[in-house]
């Protein structure tokens, strides 16, 4: 199953936007896809860069522990 709007901020997607190459797929554990639209791809980049989790469709991102000093 796709969706067909963004599932973080419901942007739709349109013909035009599935055959460009702006948003991309992101694969859920239950072996649902799902498409973000391009904002939201930079967002969970960004996220990623940053060493922190993703949010997903079900649920946004969990906390991060936060690492004690030495």
């Amino acid at each position: 199953m796709e969706t067909r709007t963004c599932p973080l901020c419901a942007l739709p997607r349109t013909a035009d936007a599935a055959a460009g190459l702006a948003w991309s797929s992101q694969h859920e554990p239950d072996g649902t896809v799902v498409w973000l639209c391009p904002t939201c791809t930079r967002a969970q980049l960004w996220l990623i860069e940053a060493g922190l989790a993703v949010a997903t469709p079900r649920a946004s991102a969990p906390p991060v522990p936060v690492w004690r000093a030495a």
